[in-house]
């Protein structure tokens, strides 16, 4: 009897460890750490989509296709000079190294190493990108670049975009960030200036003006459906899976959650089917 006790007691031991062990298992990440490798493994698809698929480059040259044939087709304003507006950081500039660092060494974003990786000039073209910024600046039209890229990485930026052959940068077309992310002001400036923006190319929905910035996605949403003639003739939309608002966007406050917040609302808000 003593025997029978003692193996029953031993067996149950054995299995209070082990459902202790899978519920240890079933738990999030305990530390910021963790989560935050995390979220870094979770971007490694689309690091992997933006820098071998031949869809991606496909995607940017017909992106950049349409912007020449809405630049060529569209009339400036009477009294007014022709002007495209292009982003760079995924738009002109392909910084998936970057992101490559960040998911291999499980990293967020950081502005100190942001500004080392810009420093070091080592950004890539997106496809398509050099023929149509030289295509507009020698075909009567003026690129502006406008960025949310500091002031302060003005030079190198600019040093970057001449390795790679765009033309047409100066002090007056290349419009970088001083006191905000919103590009609306910029906008406006080169409208005051005495030109006409007949297209717009960004990755990033706030690349077209203030409606969508700081939105979240339901408004970015309906701005899109708001405005779905405009795109392919006035608005030009690069794919970027890597990063953006539409991140941002998926919950209030976004960027101010812990990793583990943020994993558990990119897990909430997928659709998923339910199997049956």
């Amino acid at each position: 009897m003593a025997g029978k006790q003692a193996r029953k007691l031993t067996l149950g031991a054995a299995v209070g460890v082990a459902l202790l062990t899978l519920a240890g298992c079933a738990q999030p990440p305990h530390t910021d750490a963790q989560a935050q490798q995390r979220l870094a493994d979770q971007s490694v698809l689309a690091v992997n989509w933006f820098q071998q698929s031949g869809e991606y480059q496909a995607l940017a040259h017909q992106a950049f296709n349409s912007a020449q044939r809405a630049f060529d087709q569209a009339k400036a304003a009477p009294g007014r000079k022709k002007a495209v507006v292009v982003d760079l950081d995924e738009t002109l500039l392909d910084n998936s190294a970057y992101s490559g660092w960040q998911a291999q060494h499980g990293q967020p974003y950081d502005g100190t190493t942001w500004a080392q990786w810009t420093q070091a000039e080592q950004a890539g073209a997106v496809p398509g990108a050099v023929s149509f910024a030289r295509y507009v600046n020698t075909h009567q039209g003026t690129m502006f670049y406008v960025s949310n890229r500091k002031q302060s990485e003005y030079a190198a930026t600019v040093a970057n975009m001449q390795k790679l052959g765009f033309t047409g940068m100066s002090e007056k077309t290349v419009l970088l960030s001083t006191d905000t992310s919103n590009k609306q002001a910029r906008f406006d400036a080169i409208k005051q200036a005495g030109y006409d923006i007949v297209v717009y190319a960004g990755d990033n929905l706030n690349d077209f003006g203030a409606a969508t910035y700081h939105q979240d996605n339901a408004q970015r949403r309906a701005f899109v459906s708001e405005n779905q003639g405009k795109f392919g003739t006035e608005f030009i939309v690069l794919p970027n899976p890597m990063y953006g608002d539409w991140e941002s966007g998926l919950a209030r406050d976004y960027n101010k959650l812990t990793p583990q917040q943020k994993l558990q609302v990119r897990q909430q808000a997928i659709k998923a089917w339910r199997g049956r």
